[in-house]
């Protein structure tokens, strides 16, 4: 199994090669996103506080959620709706591993590449501006890094089965673009959860959206604090995690035995 994820991994990663310019861009799109959002509430914070939030916050916060979206993002769907529609799952399904290793492979030779990239930009930048530092903590960063790991197989089996629903429906890639809308406000992506509304910030901590980003974000800045909330989250994580495990099990097993495209 490591010899055949190595050859996957290589083989994703000389893919990736032909692609430079879009990966560019996605890149940039990643880093942009958050740029805005600290440019708004670094302007509306002012020399004061929103929320317990001062400016130094606000960026410590969206360059954490640069690098932690970066880690976990994950874009199986588009590639799923189009393997089953085009009839190109077809001899991915004779290989002797399942389709979802290779998209595995996708996903670790991408997040490799881009989020190297923002974690050097992110180091650069501290050496200057002493508001984006972190104290050091490698106790914090290596629970960081588990929450990070379950937070990416979330948001992969988030993906992968929304694109498995391309067996019922042709909309599937639209049901991930309204996860993703959704996911703006819900995960943290263009504020913390702690400055919106408490009643849509309520629905973020019992959905699984806080658990895909914001709580990793968090937890990387010092927001988390005492063992019953880093317990609480982490077991959150890991609930819902199970729950989409369990989705993807049930929409593979149904979904492959009325497939019957051809071609590919």
């Amino acid at each position: 199994m490591i010899r055949r994820y190595a050859a996957l991994i290589r083989n994703a990663w000389l893919v990736d090669l032909q692609y430079r310019a879009s990966i560019v861009l996605w890149l940039l799109w990643g880093v942009t996103e958050p740029a805005i959002a600290l440019g708004i509430w670094w302007a509306i914070a002012g020399d004061g506080s929103v929320a317990g939030y001062a400016r130094a916050d606000f960026a410590r916060y969206f360059f954490a959620v640069m690098l932690i979206n970066q880690l976990t993002i994950a874009w199986d769907s588009w590639y799923l709706d189009r393997w089953i529609r085009d009839g190109e799952l077809n001899f991915r399904l004779a290989r002797p591993l399942h389709p979802a290793h290779e998209a595995v492979a996708e996903n670790l030779a991408y997040k490799a590449r881009t989020a190297s990239v923002i974690l050097v930009v992110w180091l650069v930048v501290a050496v200057a501006w002493p508001a984006v530092r972190l104290p050091f903590a490698p106790g914090r960063w290596a629970i960081t890094a588990v929450a990070v790991v379950l937070a990416a197989a979330m948001r992969f089996f988030i993906s992968f089965t929304t694109g498995l629903l391309a067996f019922w429906t042709t909309r599937a890639t639209a049901i991930m673009e309204l996860h993703a809308g959704m996911s703006l406000f819900l995960a943290g992506r263009i504020a913390p959860l702690a400055l919106l509304p408490p009643a849509v910030a309520g629905i973020a901590g019992v959905l699984w959206f806080r658990s895909m980003l914001a709580f990793p974000v968090d937890l990387l800045t010092g927001t988390v604090q005492g063992t019953d909330a880093l317990l609480r989250g982490l077991g959150g994580q890991i609930v819902w995690l199970g729950v989409w495990i369990l989705a993807y099990r049930v929409a593979w097993s149904r979904g492959i035995r009325k497939y019957g495209a051809v071609g590919g």
